[in-house]
């Protein structure tokens, strides 16, 4: 379960971005991907680049969705993704992401994000201050991509390994994207 989540958290609005909790203010999540993996005394934190853009939560809010800011099952990256943490899944996982709860306000799904530094700025701050500070077992944050990687190396001081693979969407083979993560079991079991 995710502990409560700071005012400064909930009320960041760096240009570009809409903040999940200014679309939905009961949401007690973080991440949306913790409908998938949200194990807040878990070991690993895996961390992708960001949720989705707010056209998506809104769609869904359209729809009629009591849980909007939620993962997808079916979608590509995340049956990629649950094929490759499978080996790693009792190690106890959260599913995040660099932005934390911001989504992008440019309708696209993938891409180069919009303010890029600040929104990175912010999701650095909410890893070293919020996150790594409420996951009390954390020992690896699985960096996937290169925006991911970027929060993390400029959040983590001490105490926890990082590590870094493609995102699950990244356009490889599942070969290398294999070899990646075996790197990471190796690690942990």
């Amino acid at each position: 379960m995710t502990p409560p989540i700071p005012c400064w958290v909930k009320d960041a609005q760096p240009r570009g971005y809409v903040n999940v909790f200014a679309l939905c203010p009961n949401e007690t999540r973080l991440y949306g991907t913790e409908s998938m993996f949200g194990d807040w005394n878990g070991r690993v934190l895996l961390l992708a680049k960001d949720f989705a853009c707010s056209k998506l939560v809104h769609d869904r809010m359209a729809q009629g969705d009591k849980r909007p800011y939620r993962h997808k099952r079916k979608l590509r990256t995340n049956i990629r993704l649950m094929r490759f943490v499978e080996p790693i899944a009792s190690c106890g996982l959260l599913y995040g992401s660099a932005l934390a709860c911001l989504l992008r306000d440019d309708g696209n799904m993938s891409g180069p994000l919009p303010n890029r530094t600040e929104a990175l700025r912010f999701g650095a701050h909410v890893l070293k201050d919020f996150v790594i500070p409420s996951m009390s077992h954390l020992e690896m944050i699985v960096c996937m991509g290169e925006e991911a990687w970027e929060c993390a190396t400029a959040a983590v001081e001490t105490r926890v390994h990082l590590t870094r693979v493609p995102h699950p969407a990244a356009r490889i083979s599942n070969e290398k994207m294999q070899q990646a993560w075996d790197q990471v079991y190796e690690l942990l079991v």
